[in-house]
């Protein structure tokens, strides 16, 4: 059978995850895909997992070295059969509810001025707690990360030759969005498709790019530095929010003085009361950029604004 989507899904040391994110796939009510599991693990859980069920539309690679979560997503697609027309990513600790690839397949191949698609996502705690759902509205193509949940045309990798930008160490899914998007088209289906769940994101212990103490600041400013002056170009309104994502990500690692620096530039670039807030944040409650809970709160009082 020749698939017509390839789920690309990277893992690294999550045997107990993967088996849920890989059923979650086979679950699927769209039969026609393929799932290509490119591990990062220096043991054979992983494998283990990937073999058990014994279903020959999985495609197990496993890395001898370890290549990192940006460059095991290009693999994956080069990885792909020939012959599919889409590529989705899946990352290991989450799910896809049973109708995902039939919505999102499906709306690619109604819509042909479309080339990627997600959908809207409950969130959960690592224990399964809900928390208030992700909307996955795309307002303005600048900012609109591609990645995980989201399902492509391949001819954007193959034809369009845009790629993984593998000397990203995190904003990868904004940085190859930005890219796409200038020259294609996105949309979000207004169903919950899938589950998305927060867990911990330690650097070396999980694949996650997610930024952490530990994370260098030029890593940290690359995505700044790549395309600063794209996004002067585009206006002012995108510029602020260039500013403004940039330094949340640096006051989520835990770097609050070079944070303080971005939101204050967010700031006098397009006055915003959200970048005002989050400044003032920086100053009296720190640590809320790094709790989770309190970072899901924040961004459902915010959303209206």
């Amino acid at each position: 059978m020749q698939p017509i989507v390839s789920i690309v899904i990277c893992t690294y040391k999550r045997p107990q995850l993967i088996r849920k994110a890989i059923k979650s796939v086979l679950d699927q009510t769209l039969r026609d895909f393929e799932i290509v599991v490119i591990d990062d693990s220096p043991d054979d859980e992983t494998e283990k997992v990937a073999r058990s069920f014994n279903d020959e539309r999985i495609k197990y690679i496993k890395n001898e070295v370890r290549r990192g979560f940006v460059a095991c997503r290009n693999q994956g697609v080069r990885s792909s059969s020939p012959d599919s027309k889409y590529i989705g990513f899946l990352d290991d600790d989450d799910e896809w509810l049973p109708k995902f690839l039939e919505r999102t397949v499906g709306r690619l191949e109604e819509r042909k001025d479309l080339s990627v698609v997600t959908t809207y996502a409950e969130l959960r705690t690592k224990s399964g707690e809900k928390l208030p759902k992700m909307h996955g509205k795309v307002a303005e193509w600048w900012r609109a990360g591609i990645g995980n949940a989201h399902v492509m045309r391949k001819e954007i990798f193959t034809k369009d030759n845009i790629w993984y930008d593998e000397k990203m160490r995190f904003s990868e899914d904004m940085d190859i969005g930005f890219r796409i998007l200038q020259h294609h088209k996105i949309e979000s289906i207004p169903e919950v498709l899938y589950k998305y769940y927060f867990y911990p994101t330690v650097r070396g212990e999980t694949l996650s790019t997610a930024q952490s103490p530990k994370t260098s600041s030029e890593d940290m400013s690359y995505y700044y530095r790549k395309h600063q002056e794209a996004y002067k170009k585009i206006g002012r309104k995108a510029f602020g929010w260039f500013n403004f994502f940039t330094g949340l990500e640096f006051c989520k690692a835990g770097k609050i003085k070079e944070g303080k620096d971005y939101l204050l530039r967010a700031c006098m670039s397009y006055p915003h009361p959200r970048y005002l807030l989050y400044y003032f944040l920086c100053w009296v409650y720190p640590g809320s950029f790094r709790n989770t809970r309190l970072k899901i709160i924040k961004q459902k009082i915010l959303r209206g604004i």
